[in-house]
């Protein structure tokens, strides 16, 4: 008996033994997973501190998530998460596309960094690949997020002087991501990332922190970074972010073609719904003139 109970105890042990193996082994492709496929969808070197799967399932961890600038930028990173939890089930990381119920991104920073007229962010978008960029020997990744809510977003501006100036966010959140227009298809690492950078860039423009002679401008980047979003992406950012600017927002997006056709009416809704004394008329003229060349459009 003595015997049998040492073998049956001897299976259990290396039963566990290999859960636990398997358990972090799981951990260790989750984040070279994310890793490898960010950096390839977004063409920016992206990097993964650790990822951590509940050991019963239904969330996971991803810890110190950094996205680097745009070449010639010179903030090492553009965007920068350090903790984001997923509510995900073992059997929705299996699907295609990647089903994942919620999704709490605490204390995203985002670096806004603008070089001869253009900013980080907008670069980046330009920079993205065309089609769903993956890895070697692999599919590209896809997702479908229910919700995804940025807690404690925060705006980090260089460039306006000594000092980098921080401007604290109102939560934002995006609803059904990569399920527009009817279709479950998902929605590929580049467009997620996209949606959330133009959210922030977009809700930094509402703040009293910085000046409006760059807020116009920051407005103009933001116009034209949105016409890189599909139509529905375009409405759910209009519609996570409050006040003037969302409604501004709004109103610009019920038309997707209103930047290309009138890039100076389009500034003029973000600029406060078009109202003619909201900043002075050299501003936006400038702002007009930014946002015509961001579209590759002469300016008049």
């Amino acid at each position: 008996m003595k015997l049998i109970r040492r073998i049956v105890l001897a299976v259990i042990l290396l039963v566990i033994l290999a859960g636990v193996i398997i358990y972090f082994s799981l951990d260790r492709i989750i984040k070279n997973t994310v890793q490898s496929q960010a950096s390839s969808s977004l063409n920016l070197s992206t990097t993964l501190g650790s990822a951590n799967l509940s050991l019963f399932g239904g969330k996971l961890n991803l810890s110190n998530l950094q996205i680097a600038s745009p070449k010639g930028y010179s903030a090492p990173q553009m965007l920068d998460v350090g903790s984001t939890d997923l509510a995900v089930s073992y059997g929705q990381l299996r699907s295609d596309p990647v089903h994942v119920n919620a999704i709490t991104i605490a204390n995203p920073k985002l670096i806004i960094e603008q070089k001869n007229g253009q900013f980080n962010f907008k670069q980046a978008m330009d920079d993205m690949p065309k089609s769903d960029a993956a890895p070697s020997n692999s599919q590209p990744l896809k997702l479908i997020i229910d919700d995804l809510t940025l807690s404690n977003p925060q705006v980090v501006v260089k460039g306006l002087g000594a000092t980098d100036i921080p401007v604290t966010l109102p939560t934002i959140e995006l609803k059904n991501i990569g399920t527009g227009d009817g279709a479950s298809n998902g929605a590929a690492v580049k467009d997620v990332v996209a949606q959330i950078i133009t959210a922030m860039a977009a809700s930094a423009s509402n703040s009293s922190a910085l000046t409006a002679e760059f807020k116009t401008i920051l407005s103009a980047n933001v116009g034209a970074a949105m016409t890189k979003l599909g139509s529905e992406a375009q409405k759910r950012v209009a519609n996570a972010i409050p006040g003037e600017v969302g409604q501004s927002l709004s109103k610009l997006v019920s038309d997707p073609q209103a930047l290309a056709k009138d890039p100076n009416k389009a500034v003029q809704s973000l600029l406060g719904g078009g109202s003619p004394t909201t900043q002075p008329n050299d501003v936006k003229t400038q702002a007009v003139d930014t946002l015509q060349g961001l579209l590759g459009g002469k300016k008049k």
